[in-house]
């Protein structure tokens, strides 16, 4: 592989790993891609390296700070690129875990979740779903609804 295509790769990698930051995937992410900047040794530095830099992107998000996240991108970036050109064996890892975090098709990831709340019974109040709809597909049922 050319230096640019691992350029590009690393880059790729850098970008998806911090998105992959305030996800579900984070706990899957962060493992693996210890391992890969490890390559198999143990070092609990970069743990703390990893752990630090997911604290800088969820602060950064919150506090409205792109330059920080941006910054750590960067640092991703030339730490993949540092192991991709040192272990080719990278380069098939680096790839498997883009391809099960990156997004797909048009650019959009597509996740299906489902999630059934019921309240029965003399309740009487708010009830509150906390979470992102990114889609129009939701049905709200209120008492006496037939359902299908």
């Amino acid at each position: 592989m050319v230096g640019t295509e691992l350029a590009e790769l690393a880059a790729s990698g850098a970008t998806a790993l911090v998105g992959a930051v305030a996800t579900d995937l984070w706990g899957q992410v962060r493992d693996r891609v210890g391992r890969l900047l490890t390559r198999g040794r143990e070092s609990r530095v970069e743990a703390a390296r990893i752990e630090l830099a997911y604290a800088e992107v969820l602060d950064a998000e919150e506090n409205d700070q792109p330059e920080v996240r941006e910054s750590v991108r960067q640092d991703w970036e030339q730490r993949l690129l540092t192991v991709l050109r040192e272990d080719p064996a990278a380069v098939a890892e680096l790839r498997a875990l883009l391809d099960e975090i990156a997004p797909q098709g048009d650019g959009q990831r597509v996740e299906v979740t489902t999630i059934h709340n019921e309240i029965s019974g003399d309740v009487h109040g708010i009830a509150l779903q906390i979470g992102r709809v990114e889609t129009s597909n939701v049905t709200m049922r209120q008492p006496g609804d037939q359902t299908s």
